[in-house]
């Protein structure tokens, strides 16, 4: 589902309820009374799609930052693994010469 599909769907809901609303039981139904409901709907879609291209972006730019994180912790593990191997390579040395 895409952001435009659900921004419909949402601004849909919203005149539909809207429009539900603002009946009066009993009486009929006319144009002017559906005036609201639509521009409700378009207000409601327009936001819901800005909300929801906001939040998508911000989440594109968190798991960018996190995947930088990452690599960086692995470099730094990476570094480590290469010391403590250079140190048992020097206790090793140490210990065959003391032998």
């Amino acid at each position: 589902m895409t952001a435009q599909s659900m921004s419909v769907g949402i601004g849909a809901v919203s005149a539909i309820g809207s429009a539900m609303l603002q009946q009066t039981p009993g009486a009929p139904m006319n144009s002017t009374s559906l005036v609201v409901p639509l521009v409700s709907a378009v207000i409601g879609a327009a936001m819901s799609y800005a909300m929801l291209k906001t939040t998508v972006a911000r989440m594109q730019m968190d798991v960018r930052d996190m995947r930088k994180d990452m690599g960086e912790i692995y470099d730094l593990l990476r570094e480590n693994a290469k010391s403590v191997a250079h140190l048992e390579g020097r206790l090793e040395a140490r210990i065959s010469n003391s032998n």
